[in-house]
């Protein structure tokens, strides 16, 4: 589903994991991949109180909502 209907919106490094930011009916979704492994080992709702946040900000404008 969320390949389907959700947007790509960028990706991150975290520790060993690519990290791909999806936006899925007004929710931002994180897919966690472990390319050592070649999986995907969790997805989650985008946590904002986490200090992962600093990452995307860094990179992009997020809207201030969710900031």
């Amino acid at each position: 589903m969320l390949y389907e209907h959700g947007s790509f919106v960028m990706a991150i490094r975290y520790y060993g994991y690519k990290v791909n930011l999806y936006l899925l009916n007004n929710f931002f979704v994180e897919v966690f991949v472990n390319h050592k492994h070649a999986c995907i080992e969790k997805v989650t709702l985008l946590d904002t109180s986490h200090s992962r946040m600093k990452f995307y900000s860094d990179q992009i404008k997020l809207p201030v909502e969710i900031q």
